[in-house]
C-alpha cells in the first residue's frame, strides 16, 4: 500500500543533454506510485502560460538578450511558476518534480555568462526564493558526452557549442560548492543506474 508523505519539491538540473527529462519522468512516476499522491512534473522556464511565452522569447533565435537580461527573464518565469503552480501544489500536499531551477541560472548566466555570482544568487533568492526545493540534484556529465547525446542544437543557447557548455558544467560544480545540500549524481552511467541514485536521494525524505 502506498504511504502518504509530506510533499516534496525536487529539482533535477544539469547541462543540456544530461538526462534531466528522462530522470524527471522516472522520478515523478515512482514518487506517485510509492506515495499514492499527485505529482506535478514541471519544466523551467515554462509550465505556466507566462513561463512558456518567456521560454520562447529567451531560447528562440529571433532575439539576442544579454546574460543579465536572460537572468531577469528566467527569474520572472520562475517566480510565476512558484506562485501559480508550486506553492499551491505543496499546500495541497502534492509533490513537485521540476527540470531546472536556480543552479541553471547560476551556471549559464553567472559563470558562463560572466555575471557577478553573488548578485545572481541574491536576485534569485529575493525574487524567486519561496517555496524552496526540498532536494536539488545535479546530473553531472562531461560536455562532450552531453553534446553527443543531445544531437543537433535546438535553441539559441545550445547554439553556443561545447566550449560554452564546459563553462556551464563548471558553473554547476561551483553552485554545488557554494550552496549547501546539493546532491551531485554521475549521469554518465545507464539511465537505470542513475534513476536508482536519484531515487535513493529522495526516498529518505518520504517517510
Amino acid at each position: 500500500m502506498p504511504t502518504e508523505s509530506r510533499p516534496l519539491f525536487v529539482v533535477l538540473d544539469g547541462i543540456d543533454g544530461c538526462g534531466k527529462s528522462t530522470q524527471a519522468d522516472r522520478l515523478a512516476e515512482r514518487i506517485g506510485r510509492e506515495t499514492g499522491q499527485r505529482v506535478h512534473h514541471l519544466r523551467e522556464p515554462g509550465s505556466t502560460r507566462l513561463g512558456e511565452a518567456l521560454r520562447s522569447l529567451v531560447l528562440g533565435r529571433g532575439f539576442a538578450p544579454t546574460a543579465s537580461v536572460e537572468t531577469l527573464l528566467f527569474a520572472a518565469a520562475r517566480a510565476q511558476m512558484l506562485f501559480e503552480l508550486v506553492a499551491p501544489a505543496l499546500a495541497r500536499g502534492e509533490h513537485v518534480v521540476c527540470e531546472r531551477f536556480h543552479p541553471s541560472t547560476f551556471a549559464y548566466q553567472a559563470v558562463a555568462g560572466r555575471l557577478p555570482e553573488a548578485d545572481v544568487l541574491a536576485l534569485l533568492q529575493r525574487w524567486a526564493g519561496d517555496p524552496r526545493p526540498s532536494h536539488v540534484l545535479l546530473l553531472e556529465l562531461p560536455a562532450e558526452v552531453a553534446a553527443v547525446r543531445r544531437g543537433q542544437a535546438t535553441d539559441r543557447i545550445e547554439d553556443r557549442g561545447v566550449a560554452f557548455q564546459r563553462e556551464v558544467a563548471r558553473g554547476f560544480a561551483r553552485y554545488a560548492a557554494l550552496v549547501p545540500g546539493v546532491a551531485r549524481i554521475d549521469a554518465a552511467r545507464s539511465p537505470e543506474v542513475v534513476a536508482q541514485d536519484v531515487w535513493w536521494e529522495v526516498a529518505r525524505a518520504l517517510h
